[in-house]
C-alpha cells in the first residue's frame, strides 16, 4: 500500500508539482482496497442551521482515492466501483463527492463513466514580491470595518444565491444570519475585508483568510505560505467597469506585502462569469470536485 501511495503522489507530482499532500490518506473513515488502488470513504453530516451547511448538501459521502499501476483510470473505477457499493441509509440531500487534482488527467474518465461531474475547482495563483498595482480608473479600494457589517452580509448573501443556481452551494433559512455572524465575528476583526467603491457607492468586496486561518487547505499546496480568497463579490451593475480588477489587485498587493507566496480559492465550473474571470488574473486548477447527486 505505501508503495502504490508513493507511486501515485510521484505521477501527480510529475504534472503538477504544486498539489501537495497527495502521499498519504487524511483523516478517519473506511478503508478500501483493490487491485492498483486505495480509498478512505467518510461521511459528513451537517447541521442545516449551521453556515458550513450551505456549502454543500446536507450529506455528503467522500472518496480519497490514491492509484497507480499502468491503467490508472481502471483502477480508480475499481474503488470507485467499491465505493458506490456500500450501502447507505436513505435521506433527502445526499450526495457524493471526489475530488481530484486538476491535471492528473489519466485517472478521471472513471468518474464520467460513472455519473459524476465537475461541479467546482481549486485554483492557485502564485504571489511574488512586486509593485502594487496602478489603481484602476474611478475605483477606489478601502478596508471594511465594523460599520459595513450589513453591507458585506449583504454582498455575501447574494453571492451564495447566484452559485446556488450551480447545484451544490444551498441558501437555507439561517444562511443570512449565519452569514452575518461569522462577517461580525471572523471576517472583519480576522481576515482581510476590502470594499470598492464608485462615485462613492460600495461596487463590490473582497474577503481573504490569511496565513493563520488556512490550514484546513494550505497542506494541499506546496507553497508556503498560503492565503485563501474565499469570497469575491461585484454588483451587477458596476460589473465590466474594472471593480473586480482592482479587488483582486488589492488582495493580491497586501497578501504580497505580508509575505504570502500562494493564493488559493474555490469557484464554481459551471459559473460563466467566475471561471473566465480568475483565468484572466492568473489563477489555474489545482483539484477539482466531481460530485454526483443521490436520488
Amino acid at each position: 500500500m505505501d508503495d502504490l501511495i508513493k507511486d501515485h503522489a510521484a505521477r501527480v507530482r510529475a504534472v503538477d508539482p504544486l498539489v501537495a499532500g497527495q502521499d498519504e490518506l487524511h483523516g478517519k473513515g473506511e478503508w478500501l482496497e483493490v487491485r492498483d488502488a486505495v480509498g478512505l470513504a467518510s461521511t459528513d453530516r451537517l447541521d442545516p442551521d449551521s453556515l458550513q451547511a450551505t456549502w454543500s448538501p446536507l450529506v455528503v459521502h467522500r472518496l480519497q482515492a490514491r492509484v497507480a499501476g499502468p491503467d490508472p483510470e481502471t483502477a480508480l473505477g475499481a474503488v470507485l466501483d467499491r465505493w458506490l457499493a456500500r450501502r447507505r441509509p436513505d435521506g433527502p440531500e445526499q450526495a457524493l463527492s471526489v475530488s481530484w487534482p486538476s491535471r492528473d488527467t489519466a485517472p478521471v474518465k472513471a468518474l464520467a463513466l460513472r455519473g459524476f461531474m465537475p461541479v467546482a475547482a481549486v485554483a492557485a495563483r502564485r504571489i511574488l514580491p512586486h509593485t502594487p498595482a496602478a489603481p484602476v480608473p474611478d475605483v477606489a479600494v478601502r478596508r471594511a470595518n465594523q460599520d459595513d457589517l450589513d453591507v458585506v452580509t449583504g454582498m455575501y448573501r447574494r453571492l451564495i444565491d447566484y452559485d446556488a443556481q450551480f447545484g451544490w452551494v444551498t441558501a437555507r433559512a439561517s444562511t443570512t444570519e449565519r452569514l452575518r455572524e461569522s462577517v461580525a465575528k471572523e471576517v472583519l476583526p480576522l481576515e482581510w475585508c476590502r470594499l470598492a467603491e464608485v462615485a462613492g457607492r460600495v461596487a463590490g468586496c473582497v474577503i481573504v483568510q490569511p496565513p493563520t486561518r488556512t490550514r484546513w487547505i494550505s497542506s494541499s499546496v506546496n507553497a508556503a505560505p498560503v492565503a485563501y480568497l474565499g469570497t469575491m463579490y461585484v454588483e451587477p451593475a458596476a460589473r465590466g467597469h474594472g471593480v473586480g480588477v482592482a479587488l483582486t489587485d488589492a488582495a493580491h498587493d497586501h497578501a504580497a506585502a505580508e509575505g504570502v507566496t500562494s493564493m488559493v480559492l474555490h469557484h464554481a465550473l459551471p459559473n460563466p462569469l467566475s471561471t473566465p474571470f480568475w483565468a484572466r488574473r492568473g489563477y489555474r486548477p489545482l483539484f477539482t470536485q466531481w460530485i454526483r447527486h443521490l436520488p
